[in-house]
This record gives structure tokens, C-alpha cells and sequence, in this order.
């Protein structure tokens, strides 16, 4: 029984931990990249039409990883937990796609600036952005409920062991 509760918690550590390698890390390093100013210009309009280009792939494979994920914990919690960041996952392909296809209709790489107030982009836009931020805040919320889990599996107390002297 011990041998599969141990299993069972490092598939779970590694589930998680190639949840924050396909939903954090990438959209980090794209944001740092191509949004902040910091390796491609604000003036640089392509950069954003970029992101776009490189995120939704990415979108589409953690959006996979969390369908394949939400079977995986035998806790209501954490799948609850997984089942809400597939939600706002969905909810950011459809944004990043509606942006997508309102860049490429402006001009692509070449489109005016005008277009990031225009409506279909920040319509579009409201579904990305909230569906990513709740996704990477969820994810925080899924880790952290995580280990507070394993370590009550863990407690004496909790697991019938011997109490604390």
C-alpha cells in the first residue's frame, strides 16, 4: 500500500512539475521577450505579433497536459483545482487565437499600432489574459495544495502513527 501511495505522489510531482514547464515557464520567458521591451523594443510591433505566433502552440500542448493531468490525483481538491485551470486554459487558446486572427488581419508583422485598441483585438484579448493569469495563479494555488496534502499524509497524527512525545 505504501509503494502505491509513493508512486502515486511522484507521478503527481512530476505532473506538476511539467505543468509549471509547459503553462509558467514558457509564457515568462515569451512575456520577458517579446512584451517587456527588454529584448525586442516596444516600437518593434512584429514582437508582438510574434508572441502570438510561438504561444498558441504552446497554449494547445498545456491545455493537453492538463486534460492528461485531471485524471491523475486521487484528491477531489487537486482535480478540482486542475479541472478550473483547464477552463481558463481553454478560455486563453480562445483569446490567443481571436488575437491571433485580428493581427493577421491588420497586417501581420506589419500591422498599425492602432490595432491594440481596436475591438476585436481587446475582446479577444480579455479572454487571453485572464485565462493565462488565472491559469499561472491556479497552478500556484494546485502546487501549494499539493504539498500542504503530502505533508498531512505524512503527520503521525494523521496517518495513526505514534504521537508526538
Amino acid at each position: 500500500m505504501a509503494a502505491i501511495q509513493r508512486t502515486r505522489m511522484s507521478s503527481l510531482v512530476i505532473g506538476i512539475g511539467r505543468l509549471w514547464l509547459l503553462i509558467f515557464v514558457p509564457f515568462a520567458v515569451l512575456t520577458l521577450t517579446f512584451l517587456s521591451g527588454k529584448v525586442v523594443p516596444y516600437t518593434a510591433l512584429w514582437g508582438h505579433a510574434a508572441f502570438h505566433l510561438i504561444y498558441l502552440p504552446i497554449l494547445a500542448v498545456g491545455w493537453w497536459a492538463l486534460w492528461r493531468f485531471v485524471r491523475e490525483p486521487s484528491n477531489v481538491a487537486l482535480r478540482v483545482i486542475v479541472a478550473l485551470m483547464l477552463l481558463c486554459q481553454t478560455s486563453a487558446l480562445f483569446g490567443h487565437a481571436g488575437e491571433l486572427v485580428s493581427v493577421v488581419q491588420r497586417g501581420f508583422f506589419s500591422a498599425p499600432y492602432s490595432l491594440f485598441s481596436e475591438n476585436p483585438h481587446m475582446f479577444f484579448a480579455n479572454f487571453a489574459v485572464a485565462g493565462i493569469l488565472a491559469s499561472e495563479l491556479l497552478l500556484i494555488v494546485l502546487t501549494v495544495t499539493a504539498v500542504v496534502q503530502r505533508l498531512l499524509r505524512r503527520s503521525p497524527s494523521v496517518t495513526g502513527g505514534q504521537a508526538y512525545e
